[in-house]
Formats: structure tokens, C-alpha cells, sequence
């Protein structure tokens, strides 16, 4: 018998790769969870992030803050992946940036 019933998040799915906008909601996904992983202060304190193809791209403001992000990135790839249930981050690329957010 055929049912159909089906989960909104399978019609999203569905909708995002017709319309072409898997790889912006990965973005977006990656984004929030990197959020919740790091927690609201190193949030605060990076001022981009970008994901594109594998790559997890953070400008941190604080150049101490980059160094022990950078020493912990590993890490850091393994929680964020787990959290999404699946790898998405293959690298972590840190920039430093100005007071005003723009890269030096």
C-alpha cells in the first residue's frame, strides 16, 4: 500500500537539493552548531565564520583566543562533526582580525 506521508524534514531535504541550496544549508548548520559547541562567549568573539567544501573558516578577534582554538582544532572538528551526525568539517582555517572584524 502506498502512504503518502511524509516528514517535513524529508520534504525540506527534498526542496533544498531541487532549489540547488544543500551546501548554504550545511552552512548554515554548521554555523549554529559551532555555536553551541564553542558556547556563547567564543562566539561572541568570533567575528566570521564561513564554511565552504569541507573548510571551517573563523576570524577570532583575540590573537590568544585564535592560538588555543588552533591548538584544540582537532578536537573541536570532532565535536562539531558528531554534533551534526555526520562529517561535514574536514579543516579548521583561523584568521586574525582587526577590532572592527575585517581581516588583517
Amino acid at each position: 500500500m502506498y502512504s503518502n506521508e511524509h516528514t517535513l524534514q524529508d520534504l525540506l531535504k527534498k526542496a533544498y537539493r531541487r532549489l540547488d541550496m544543500v551546501e548554504t544549508v550545511t552552512e548554515l548548520e554548521v554555523k549554529g552548531v559551532y555555536e553551541r559547541v564553542v558556547g556563547e562567549l567564543i562566539s561572541k568573539l568570533t567575528w566570521r565564520v564561513r564554511f565552504k567544501n569541507g573548510v571551517l573558516t573563523l576570524s577570532i578577534a583575540s590573537p590568544g583566543l585564535r592560538q588555543e582554538l588552533w591548538y584544540r582544532r582537532e578536537s573541536l572538528t570532532a565535536r562539531i562533526n558528531e554534533a551534526m551526525g555526520r562529517t561535514v568539517v574536514k579543516k579548521i582555517e583561523f584568521y586574525e582580525t582587526d577590532g572592527l572584524g575585517k581581516r588583517k
